[in-house]
């Protein structure tokens, strides 16, 4: 107990000094005896008043660097200044010949029909399983009981099989060495993009892509791309490093019909990031770009990766295996019969993710949008029939063509950067406390460094044996009264005196 005494005489002998001394303003009135208690106790409410202040202000600072810290603005470009062109992605629907022709090679001419419906859910898998869930192992069916994937990649067409021609600004190309096969978990898809093309040049190709498209080319790009008119399917519309995945906006879907021309016209606005973007953090500028990656089932960071990704993360905790066709999975991971049936009991869970801000029953996936993404709108949708006399042959037609070059630019314009927390906190300090950086070099030397050595010479007081081997009077030592240390003001008037020089 004594123990425990002493160590508190101490402190608040060190405190007192501390607020005796001390360079933030208020604490001298507090600490010197000689004013009268009311003073004091007015000069105590007045700091405990500053230091809210203070305090609050701080808060706000620090909330307004985390919550605020980039606004936008919208900037022309300038003549020449080139912009991402939103990517094409091409993913089968469905393909009724093919998939008939193969249903009677898996399970006979004579199979029932039913199997077509439950080969079709598998090949091209939407989340549910009504033909699978209510048709098999009834009547004595037998339907398939794993390896889907490997079923799908029986039936689904091949990118030969699906294109017929296409052409850029009028200039023929080939289409499966343009429209590249990516995994997403509608399929395998075929995308055109400035992506794709960027890896053809890193390969030596020549870079006829940028030169169609360049805001400097007098003819508005134009992409126009002819289908198998036997093959059913979707064209997609996204940024660079999105993908086609089920929560697409319908208005980024392009449908055609077998013997029509789909015309759309898009207009784009790219987007800027400073370089001092990235200093920030992904919470305070809302959004991540491409290469700061945290997905298990992407090379990249987008939105849509991120939404695809949570639901794998979904499907494993709910039912231990994963779509067959989700990208990046190994085939041990893929959903077995019982699996899918799984998969379509929470089909209504998995197929509608909400944010961070979502119900308890709903399927929360906090995704930010990435960074590089480009605003792009499809102003003008028409079709147009294209009987088949004119080519001879039935034909599916899609037409994307940009409306007029772009002419504007979102730009991400750090407002509040590390800098300005520090200028706005320290500008608090100043005017509430009367503070700076030398008063926390202030605080660390009294309640550490000088507290030490105020022990240690407390030790050497009460030490007898320390005492005989003491040095003599002429050395400079700092003197203590009780457990306080003594300023120098005090220790010259002591030293006087006891009657030392």
């Amino acid at each position: 107990m004594g123990k425990l005494f002493d160590t508190m005489t101490k402190g608040f002998a060190i405190m007192r000094d501390f607020f005796e001394h001390t360079s933030l303003h208020g604490f001298r009135y507090i600490a010197e005896e000689e004013r009268h208690r009311i003073e004091r106790l007015l000069w105590t409410v007045l700091c405990l008043l500053s230091w809210i202040g203070s305090g609050m202000l701080f808060r706000a600072s620090y909330t307004a660097f985390q919550e605020n810290s980039v606004s936008y603005g919208v900037e022309r470009m300038i003549l020449g200044e080139n912009t991402s062109c939103p990517s094409v992605s091409v993913c089968e629907y469905e393909n009724v010949d093919v998939l008939y022709d193969r249903a009677n090679e898996l399970y006979g001419e004579d199979h029932d029909n039913n199997l077509d419906e439950v080969l079709r859910e598998l090949t091209f898998f939407k989340g549910y399983a009504y033909y699978l869930k209510n048709v098999c192992n009834k009547d004595g069916i037998e339907c398939p009981r794993g390896n889907f994937a490997g079923l799908a990649r029986k039936v689904r067409t091949s990118c030969e099989g699906m294109f017929i021609e296409c052409r850029l600004n009028g200039v023929e190309f080939d289409c499966c060495k343009h429209f590249m096969p990516i995994e997403t978990e509608l399929g395998t898809c075929f995308s055109f993009s400035e992506r794709n093309e960027m890896k053809l040049k890193d390969k030596g190709e020549p870079d006829w892509f940028n030169t169609m498209v360049s805001s400097e080319h007098v003819k508005l790009p134009q992409l126009i791309v002819e289908f198998n008119p036997n093959v059913t399917f979707k064209v997609y519309l996204h940024s660079a490093y999105d993908v086609p995945y089920f929560n697409t906006l319908s208005s980024d879907i392009i449908n055609p019909v077998i013997n029509e021309a789909k015309f759309a016209y898009i207009t784009i606005a790219g987007t800027e990031n400073p370089p001092e973007v990235r200093e920030l953090s992904v919470y305070q500028r809302k959004c991540r770009f491409h290469d700061e990656n945290n997905l298990e089932s992407a090379d990249f960071y987008s939105y849509s990766a991120c939404v695809v990704d949570c639901r794998r993360r979904a499907q494993m905790e709910l039912c231990n295996c994963t779509s067959h066709f989700m990208p990046k999975t190994k085939t041990e991971e893929h959903c077995d019969y019982d699996g899918i049936i799984c998969l379509d009991k929470y089909y209504g869970y998995l197929s509608s993710p909400k944010g961070k801000y979502g119900g308890n029953n709903d399927l929360v996936c906090d995704c930010v949008s990435g960074c590089e993404d480009i605003d792009f709108n499809v102003v003008h949708l028409t079709q147009k029939d294209l009987p088949d006399f004119l080519f001879g042959r039935d034909v599916t037609s899609v037409q994307i063509k940009l409306l007029r070059h772009p002419n504007e630019k979102y730009r991400r314009i750090v407002v509040r950067g590390f800098l300005d927390l520090v200028v706005s906190i320290g500008g608090a300090a100043g005017l509430f406390l009367g503070a700076s950086l030398l008063t926390i070099l202030e605080v660390t030397y009294y309640f550490l460094f000088r507290a030490h050595l105020s022990e240690q010479q407390d030790r050497t007081v009460h030490n007898p044996k320390q005492d005989e081997e003491r040095p003599s009077d002429n050395d400079i030592k700092p003197q203590v009264a009780g457990n306080a240390i003594l300023p120098l003001d005090h220790r010259s008037n002591n030293d006087t005196q006891n009657g030392k020089l």
